[in-house]
C-alpha cells in the first residue's frame, strides 16, 4: 500500500506508481500486470479505481489489455515527458 497523498485522486496516483514500475523495469515489455484483485488488495481501494489507473494507462499507450488474459505492458514503451524535454 502507498501513502496517499489529499491533494490528487487516488487513481491518479496509482497510476503514476504503476508507470513508476513500469520505467523502473519492475513490469518489462510484454509482462503481464498484477490482476485488479491483486492491485486493489495491494492498494487497499475499489476495483473501479484500480480500472481507472489501468484505463489512463492503456490510453497513454504503456500498456494493452487482452480480454480474458490481462493487461500487459507494452512491447515499446513511449518516452515520458521527463526524457523528452531533455
Amino acid at each position: 500500500m502507498i501513502d496517499f497523498r489529499p491533494n490528487a485522486y487516488v487513481w491518479a496516483q496509482i497510476r503514476d506508481e504503476l508507470k513508476a514500475r513500469i520505467a523502473r523495469g519492475t513490469y518489462r515489455s510484454g509482462q503481464v500486470l498484477p490482476s485488479e484483485t491483486t492491485l486493489v488488495e495491494e492498494f487497499g481501494v475499489a476495483r473501479n479505481t484500480v480500472r481507472k489507473a489501468i484505463k489512463a494507462l492503456r490510453e497513454e499507450g504503456l500498456i494493452t489489455t487482452v480480454p480474458h488474459l490481462g493487461s500487459f505492458v507494452a512491447e515499446s514503451v513511449p518516452p515520458s515527458s521527463d526524457e523528452t524535454a531533455n
